[in-house]
């Protein structure tokens, strides 16, 4: 008698499965353990799971069961959710994993609403027959997706009578899902083995995993170990970045001190055609203008009082290499003009030199201002400014990237705990929140000295508590201003709805102090909904 014809051995199985789990802090254990209780509650011949890596950019496959993926020839890939898979979801894993939507086909070879061709290779592989698949998600009290559970071929009848996942037995999947997600979350949470630096090692295994990957992908093109962001926001960058990678036009980079310009220039060079040749950052400001002109431009002897040799500028250092010209717009009106013309001719004339010198350098200029507004100003040369901006490309800042909040706190707390020999455990929930809620006017650059800070003051609990951050961030409260009476002149449907949507988060959250999780929880929301919705009304830390 099977589990769906017998209730009270489904009970029995559920409460076996939860106490088995409880037994074990191994998560390979206990997610053996699901997927044994999984397969026979479901009476499928195979099953496996899939779960987030650290940068929430990839499924990577932990346990798999059964004839049907069991054999030395099959390879479990990761399975990417970066920029150009997220837009088509044609994988039914990432498709249940982004969605948290749990999905049944009853047959893979006459449907068509996935791409199954994994699986009809490991069919050829072991001559055996994929049919009927159930990907159920696991999500955390919260109901954010933390991976999923697949099983193959309901064959309740015998062997030989493959059959869709019943709708009936969908339900009693998703509780087994369930509760195997919130175990698994309590024993990470107690294991000592799982520490965040333990985390951070499989964070940057699974990056150099990524890049590997990317650079097939994307023409072996796009390679950076640093950069971290899985926002929308920052995936428009990433696909920006892919795409001018492979060419030497000049890009203009913009966006709020802070947002980390210079790791993006160098990525781009990383990945261009000039990557073999020097990258060479200059700060525009750094300088006056004299100097600045023969760091750029080199002079020879006898140029100037103290010019006692020869000297190349920056230009010709940079040949057949990358020069990164920060704060662009802080470059004097003379030196403008000579720059521009290096930038149309492809030659530099050292100070004190008759003769020009050719170069092939490739420009990324960097800028922190609005450069139009200089232009109409007179301040900054528009002939200047079109030839810059070939390829613009704007950095958001954080408070545009809430999501990526904890992501950067984590790689942060980890590398600054290696630097000061300290092992962080545990960042406090009251952190998170605060820090997503926090306006960050100095972007990621600000959230990497708070959190320096912090590790620095983490005591012998190995905790990153509130108390560590600092006061003057703390006392800092930017109020959002909203007019809560609607005003329906010149407004759509739409624009109302937001407004009225906006002044609720707001007031919500001013009466629980700024605590997401329990505004979230008291209007039915997950907490990444709700920091989505903060960010997209530009909503930051509430006033009671």
């Amino acid at each position: 008698m099977n589990s769906l014809e017998n209730p009270l051995l489904t009970l029995v199985d559920v409460l076996n499965v939860s106490q088995a789990i409880a037994k074990t802090r191994d998560l390979d254990s206990q997610l053996n353990i699901i997927v044994e209780t999984a397969q026979k509650l479901a009476s499928a011949e195979a099953s496996c799971i899939y779960l987030l890596d650290k940068t929430q950019r990839f499924l990577v496959p932990k346990v798999w069961q059964g004839s049907l993926l069991n054999h030395p020839k099959i390879m479990m890939s990761n399975i990417p959710l970066t920029s150009s898979s997220r837009d088509h979801l044609t994988e039914i894993s990432a498709y249940c994993a982004v969605t948290g939507q749990l999905v049944s086909v009853e047959d893979i070879y006459s449907y068509s609403g996935f791409n199954f061709k994994e699986f009809y290779n490991n069919d050829c592989i072991t001559n055996l027959h994929t049919k009927s698949i159930l990907a159920v998600p696991l999500t955390d009290r919260e109901g954010i997706s933390t991976g999923v559970m697949m099983l193959f071929n309901h064959t309740l009848r015998g062997p030989d009578q493959v059959e869709g996942f019943p709708v009936d037995l969908e339900n009693l999947v998703r509780g087994v899902a369930a509760i195997a997600a919130i175990s698994i979350s309590n024993s990470l949470l107690l294991n000592e083995k799982q520490t965040l630096l333990r985390q951070q090692d499989e964070l940057n295994a699974s990056l150099i995993v990524e890049n590997k990957e990317l650079k097939g992908r994307i023409s072996k093109s796009l390679q950076s170990d640093q950069i971290i962001g899985r926002s929308h926001a920052m995936q428009t960058v990433f696909a920006l970045i892919e795409k001018v990678a492979s060419s030497t036009a000049t890009v203009l980079l913009s966006g709020e001190t802070g947002t980390g310009k210079e790791l993006f220039a160098v990525t781009i060079h990383q990945n261009s055609p000039v990557k073999k040749g020097k990258f060479i950052a200059q700060n525009c400001a750094a300088f006056p203008a004299d100097l600045l002109e023969s760091e750029m431009f080199g002079y020879h002897k006898g140029a100037f009082s103290g010019a006692t040799c020869n000297k190349k500028g920056l230009f010709e250092e940079a040949h057949n290499g990358t020069l990164f010209l920060d704060e662009i717009g802080e470059m004097p009106m003379s030196l403008q003009s000579k720059l521009l013309r290096v930038l149309q001719e492809g030659e530099v004339r050292p100070l004190g030199s008759t003769t020009t010198v050719k170069v092939n350098v490739r420009i990324i200029a960097a800028t922190n201002r609005a450069l139009l507004d200089m232009v109409k100003e007179g301040t900054f040369r528009e002939d200047l400014y079109y030839r810059l901006n070939v390829f613009p490309i704007r950095l958001p800042s954080l408070r545009e990237r809430v999501t990526d909040i904890p992501t950067l706190t984590y790689y942060f707390v980890d590398k600054y705990a290696k630097q000061y020999g300290k092992k962080i455990k545990q960042i406090e929930p009251k952190v998170l929140d605060f820090l997503q809620s926090y306006p960050f006017p100095g972007n990621v650059r600000e959230l990497q000295n708070v959190i320096e800070r912090a590790v620095i003051l983490a005591g012998d609990r190995c905790v990153i508590a509130f108390d560590s951050l600092p006061v003057e961030l703390k006392e800092r409260k930017p109020v959002e201003k909203f007019d809560s009476a609607i005003n329906l002149e010149n407004k759509t449907l739409k624009d109302v709805v937001g407004q009225y949507e906006a002044d609720i988060l707001r007031k919500k959250l001013a009466e629980n102090k700024g605590n997401q999780t329990i505004t979230a929880n008291q209007l039915g929301l997950s907490r990444r909904t709700l920091v989505e919705k903060l960010s997209r009304y530009s909503l930051r830390r509430l006033d009671d």
